[in-house]
């Protein structure tokens, strides 16, 4: 496990002891990047040899802060290195866009959230919980990302009910909303397309995402000419004399053409 958590401000100090305290009660081997060791360069460096990476900071829709904020440590230039890894984020905003970004790269679970993560000091030990709770159950259960989810968001149910605090309910209750995990069973909700979520299904996000609309529409319509054409020769052949026709011959390199672009295609899509 690859650990980042930066830690320059009062919020990130809070992070940081949460992340020490989830690192205590997982009790498994992992490589710590904190403080100033939570770099881009570091973490590129790290990331081929660790399966799940688990990150505590600051984060935007575009990517997950480096120390001291100037930079990011994953963003959409590097979160392809998160293909067939988990990424566990405690972080504003990622998974509004970013995190859907590495999903789409082929990343196996993404977990974070949407909004902001907000919380008390009041109840301080109630959100730490929280933030921490999914990950312990996947490791120590061995249960799905699904179900992890589902549990996770129980127990901010849990914690709104204990909550000494009016603003720690509304915060809890915000945070529980905001708290997503793509994975193939659970995409982000990013398109209605029947055709892409079947796609999905089947290829696997990485795949499913690299096939364009376009390419989609065209297949369907080569297809659909090919239908008509080869149904209207079979009746000529059928009805009068069975004739070639130059017509034929322009058909057939045309299938032909658009079969070898296809396998060109599909080479492309299993990189």
């Amino acid at each position: 496990m690859l650990a980042i958590a930066p830690c320059w401000d009062e919020p990130t100090q809070y992070s940081f002891k949460w992340i020490n305290s989830l690192l205590n009660q997982l009790n498994v081997e992992y490589t710590p990047l904190f403080k100033d060791d939570a770099t881009r360069e570091n973490f590129e460096r790290e990331a081929e040899k660790h399966d799940l990476i688990v990150f505590y900071n600051h984060g935007s829709p575009s990517g997950l802060y480096a120390q001291k904020g100037t930079s990011y440590v994953i963003d959409k230039n590097n979160d392809h290195l998160l293909k067939g890894k988990v990424i566990f984020t405690l972080a504003c905003l990622w998974c509004a866009d970013g995190g859907i970004d590495a999903w789409k790269k082929g990343a196996e679970a993404v977990w974070g959230y949407t909004s902001e993560f907000g919380f008390t000091l009041t109840d301080e030990q109630l959100f730490e919980e929280c933030a921490n709770y999914g990950l312990i159950v996947k490791v120590k259960e061995g249960i799905s990302w699904e179900e992890a989810l589902e549990r996770a968001k129980k127990k901010f149910d849990e914690a709104i009910s204990r909550a000494k605090d009016g603003w720690s309910v509304i915060w809890l209750r915000h945070d529980r909303d905001a708290l997503v995990c793509y994975t193939v069973k659970n995409p982000p909700k990013t398109s209605t397309c029947m055709f892409r979520k079947l796609l999905i299904k089947i290829l696997g996000p990485e795949k499913a995402w690299k096939i364009s609309r376009k390419h989609a529409l065209s297949t369907l319509f080569f297809g659909a000419g090919a239908g008509v054409y080869i149904h209207d020769r079979i009746v000529e052949w059928t009805v009068l004399e069975c004739r070639l026709h130059a017509l034929d011959i322009g058909a057939t390199l045309i299938a032909l053409s658009w079969i070898l672009i296809s396998y060109d295609f599909i080479k492309w899509l299993q990189k």
